[in-house]
């Protein structure tokens, strides 16, 4: 493969683990249940992160963090891991993995706004224009009719979800910023 195709093999093998694994966990919310799936999905995070820093740091956990990345890293991951992804693998199951994956979208959205309140991060008017591109394709695409013999259109709750757990991965995304400021990436 010519070197010229990196990234745009990458950006396809992106989109196809996204794809797989909304298609999964849709599947397993189905099957246990969103609370559960969440549950499960973290523990083994932890075992696999936990294990990854073992190998890399001088110690498993992240021991040589101060308060402040603490607190900070811990909020961070109750609103992002916790209540975003539970509301993200709600939707899976409430609206399916397609329309669920597109109101994801908007994360950078809600990440530009909140960092824009939080951090005081600015954004230049073409990043405005291609927010606002962003978020009138989600409205089209939400707000599409379909001929009575399709599809309903989305239940409002499912919708709700996903918009949820958009925002909770954008909040999350900000506070990890706050808490891990020069902090090893690796253990935050």
């Amino acid at each position: 493969m010519p070197e010229g195709y990196i990234g745009e093999v990458a950006g396809l093998a992106t989109a196809v683990c996204w794809m797989v694994s909304a298609l999964a966990f849709e599947s397993a919310g189905r099957r246990v249940g969103s609370l559960s799936l969440n549950i499960i999905r973290l523990v083994l995070g932890l075992g696999i992160l936990t294990g990854y820093a073992a190998m890399t740091r001088p110690t498993a956990l992240p021991l040589d963090a101060s308060a402040h990345a603490w607190g900070w890293l811990s909020v961070s991951g109750l609103i992002g891991f916790v209540l975003g992804d539970y509301c993200l693998f709600r939707a899976f199951v409430e609206i399916g993995p397609r329309l669920s994956s597109l109101l994801m979208t908007s994360t950078p959205v809600w990440a530009a706004m909140i960092g824009l309140l939080v951090l005081g991060e600015s954004m230049t008017a073409m990043q405005l224009g291609a927010m606002a591109l962003v978020v009138s394709g989600i409205a089209w695409a939400v707000s599409e009719r379909h001929p009575e013999d399709a599809r309903p259109r989305p239940q409002r709750r499912g919708v709700a979800f996903a918009l949820l757990g958009s925002m909770g991965q954008a909040a999350g995304l900000i506070l990890s910023k706050l808490g891990m400021g020069g902090y090893d990436p690796r253990a935050a």
